[in-house]
């Protein structure tokens, strides 16, 4: 709990205007939506894109987090980001079951907009290359359940991850805050973040995947 209380009140503390952390590229991918189209990370060039990876039936912090980004974007929707400046990429860790319609299906449950959040699969062995490119690992426990670690990863115009999230610090007036910091330096004369990178509090730690 003080552990806890100490990230809040480092977060808070933060400057709107100081500069995210330039982590390091993001990998691209290309990968399937949910009406058959290739989406690249690529394409998406020029917006700020928060990526995180769910399966449709995961009864854990999937549906936390699918939840949690909805929530994100009705907030970057009021701030007039949405779609404009910022698009959701929802990667399946589960590429056996989740084809396009299934995950159709599980957007369609949360009323989500397809056109600026993509939810995607494909070629299992592509997607599974995707999730470890990503330092993602996916492991089926003893009750078939898929164990994974819960991160989303906040990639700037330029294709470079800036923040990694978890749940905890997934806050919708944060994740806003982000979103204007990345895209306000694709103004004329805006800072170099590999200048002066800062810390970020709310960043979980590498989790590695458990052993046998």
């Amino acid at each position: 709990m003080i552990t806890l209380l100490l990230l809040i009140s480092m977060r808070i503390g933060v400057s709107e205007a100081s500069t995210l952390a330039d982590i390091g590229a993001a990998a691209d991918f290309n990968l399937i939506d949910t009406n058959g189209h290739e989406i690249a990370l690529e394409s998406l060039r020029g917006k700020a894109v928060l990526v995180s990876f769910v399966y449709t039936t995961c009864t854990g912090t999937c549906p936390m987090t699918t939840l949690a980004l909805t929530r994100v974007s009705e907030k970057l929707e009021k701030a007039g980001l949405w779609g404009e400046g910022v698009e959701f990429a929802s990667i399946t860790l589960d590429p056996d079951r989740d084809d396009s319609e299934t995950l159709k299906r599980y957007a369609e449950t949360y009323k989500i907009d397809t056109s600026r959040w993509h939810f995607l699969t494909g070629d299992p062995v592509k997607v599974k290359k995707t999730i470890a490119d990503w330092g993602m690992w996916v492991k089926r426990d003893r009750t078939g359940a898929l164990d994974h670690p819960s991160r989303i990863f906040l990639v700037d115009h330029r294709g470079r991850i800036r923040e990694i999230y978890n749940l905890d610090f997934l806050k919708p007036a944060w994740v806003v805050d982000d979103v204007r910091s990345v895209l306000a330096e694709k103004k004329p004369n805006a800072a170099d973040p590999g200048q002066s990178p800062k810390p970020r509090s709310k960043s979980p730690a590498p989790v590695a995947p458990p052993t046998q």
